[in-house]
């Protein structure tokens, strides 16, 4: 009789999961995404971007207070610059904590801008017409100051000059970088991808790279064209001194340079989060301008 009434059992019980045919579940997944419909997804898609949006504005707004700080370490730095930091009684500082704020600020700052590049919210063809030197201009800014600074970092005395040498040579790219980004925010933006646009677009392009030469050539004589001076310690250059106040000047300028156009980034999030928002309420929500985004994104 207890057999009996446990065949009963097993037989009144519902059949596992494994024991559904497998036509039967993907059935039941169709219907289900019969059910959606186009006007779900494109409300997922709505809410996606909304979230990007959001994401994009706030992390520009901390890279804008980012480079302010920067600015404000490049000031700091040139007012000790301007005591002497080799004699003990006169300087404000170690040479050790000057140059390792130096060259790690440095550092930082370059990574700020790697950020600002990959947080904004526009078009990488309305930035520049040639993702391959951008990507290599980002590479040895961030490789060439890491590299000085750790070299300052482990032993001041027998890498300054090397480490000096990295960096006024890495301003070069840096203020490629810089006049890039200059040049965006002076044309405007008035969404005309750079690739599309003639040759009269040429000659300026050369100009700005003109200027990122001359300003890495005048920094790089100034320190090596003034005249060496053997110490206890080894050889100093005679014009590292006044060859800091350039640095430190060209950085408050790059600084600014990055504080405007990571607020412009926040701005134009801010912008098109609002004419999302609009065109959700008035049911005219549409993918275009998303997917050509991710066209341009996939270019870099």
């Amino acid at each position: 009789a207890r057999r009996a009434r446990t065949a009963a059992r097993e037989t009144r019980a519902e059949p596992a999961a494994s024991d559904v045919p497998r036509s039967t579940m993907d059935l039941a997944r169709a219907s289900t995404l019969e059910q959606v419909g186009p006007s779900a997804l494109e409300g997922a898609l709505a809410l996606a971007t909304i979230r990007d949006l959001k994401t994009q504005s706030c992390v520009n707004m901390l890279l804008a207070l980012a480079a302010v700080i920067y600015l404000s370490v490049n000031i700091v730095c040139m007012v000790i610059n301007s005591y002497d930091i080799d004699d003990p009684e006169e300087a404000a500082t170690t040479p050790q904590t000057f140059h390792r704020l130096e060259f790690w600020g440095t550092f930082c700052f370059n990574v700020v801008d790697v950020f600002a590049i990959i947080f904004s919210p526009k078009r990488l063809s309305q930035i520049t017409a040639a993702p391959l030197l951008l990507k290599l201009v980002i590479f040895v800014n961030v490789g060439g100051s890491f590299t000085s600074a750790l070299l300052v970092t482990v032993n001041l005395e027998k890498f300054e000059i090397p480490s000096h040498e990295i960096e006024y040579f890495n301003e070069l790219t840096v203020s490629i970088f810089d006049l890039v980004l200059l040049a965006s925010l002076i044309r405007g933006m008035g969404g005309t991808k750079l690739r599309d646009q003639k040759g009269n677009q040429v000659i300026p392009s050369l100009l700005l790279v003109g200027c990122a030469l001359v300003i890495a050539l005048v920094q790089l004589s100034i320190y090596n064209f003034m005249g060496w001076e053997k110490s206890e310690d080894g050889y100093e250059a005679n014009g590292e001194h006044l060859a800091h106040y350039f640095e430190f000047s060209f950085q408050i300028i790059s600084a600014g340079i990055t504080f405007w156009f990571t607020m412009d980034n926040k701005f134009v999030a801010d912008g098109k989060l609002q004419q999302v928002m609009e065109s959700i309420g008035n049911g005219t929500f549409a993918s275009d301008d998303t997917s050509d985004c991710d066209e341009d994104q996939s270019e870099f």
